[in-house]
């Protein structure tokens, strides 16, 4: 009897998550750019994102808790003068934990790639003498479905949910525009974006999305040496995804996190870490609380 008992149970628990929200740290996220100054110049650089949520936490028989660590190569490169490409190659491991059973999922996540033209920027017209400068970037991009999308619903030992896969198995186009204001040793970053998701080959699509930032932050000079603080919000709305069509109410969701960072500046070198906490929630109909957000940044400025 016992047996037949445990992967019932476990069966149960799978089934009870088969659908969680589209705002999250799964692949199908939206991205935080945190801040990335000096906006006339190419970056390349390394950075990891670390993301915990709960999941039913009042409940003792469906409460899950579930991280994700996301190591990410990153670049922005310029081919042309006011042309500005920026690419994102993560790698991720995330992991889910029950009152029954632990899982992991780990593996490439899906590549993004954008393209923006600067339709004024005072750093690259000369204008860098200046009290005051700023920048405005407008185009878009496509994220490429390079992660692994595939599990049993069948399976208990899989975690049967969209939402805990290494990609979404679809390609997603965006559009996204960047504007940043310098005045002295102060500035302002900003950033939206919009996400369109298509179908995969699973029949499952993810909601479309909206998110963006806005960062305020300070320069201090420390003789070779520049320090960044900063504050800021964060904001990501999701809608309804589907299953073949048809709508799955318990996805979706919006999120707004208050953010503090700070970043070091050596030369050619930045070193930045960010921290959020959300300010406002309500994920897959108020199941899915977001605790924690991290983000470590070392860059090479040329």
């Amino acid at each position: 009897m016992k047996k037949i008992f445990i992967p019932f149970i476990l069966f149960t628990l799978a089934s009870l998550r088969g659908f969680a929200c589209d705002v999250c740290g799964c692949a199908n996220s939206g991205s935080y750019f945190g801040l990335m100054p000096q906006s006339h110049k190419s970056i390349i650089g390394v950075r990891y994102n670390y993301l915990y949520f709960d999941t039913h936490p009042d409940s003792k028989l469906l409460a899950t808790k579930e991280t994700f660590n996301v190591a990410e190569l990153y670049g922005r490169f310029f081919p042309f003068k006011r042309v500005q490409v920026m690419a994102f190659v993560p790698y991720r491991f995330d992991e889910q934990v029950t009152s029954a059973i632990t899982k992991k999922n780990s593996g490439p996540g899906d590549i993004t790639a954008l393209a923006s033209y600067s339709i004024f920027n005072g750093l690259m017209d000369g204008e860098s003498s200046s009290d005051f400068t700023h920048s405005f970037l407008a185009g878009g991009g496509v994220k490429l479905p390079t992660g692994k999308f595939r599990y049993n619903e069948n399976d208990p030992l899989q975690v049967a949910n969209a939402n805990f896969q290494l990609g979404t198995g679809s390609v997603d186009f965006i559009l996204n525009a960047f504007y940043t204001l310098n005045w002295k040793k102060w500035g302002l970053s900003t950033n939206i974006s919009r996400k369109f998701n298509t179908k995969n080959a699973e029949g499952y699509r993810f909601g479309n999305q909206l998110y963006g930032s806005a960062d305020l932050f300070h320069t201090i000079s420390l003789g070779r040496l520049s320090l960044m603080p900063g504050i800021g919000i964060y904001g990501e709305y999701s809608a309804h995804g589907r299953q073949n069509d048809v709508i799955l109410d318990i996805t979706g969701g919006t999120i707004i996190n208050g953010s503090a960072g700070l970043t070091l500046f050596a030369e050619k070198w930045m070193l930045g870490i960010t921290a959020q906490k959300p300010v406002h929630q309500k994920s897959a109909s108020g199941h899915v609380f977001l605790r924690d957000r991290l983000q470590v940044q070392l860059g090479f400025l040329f």
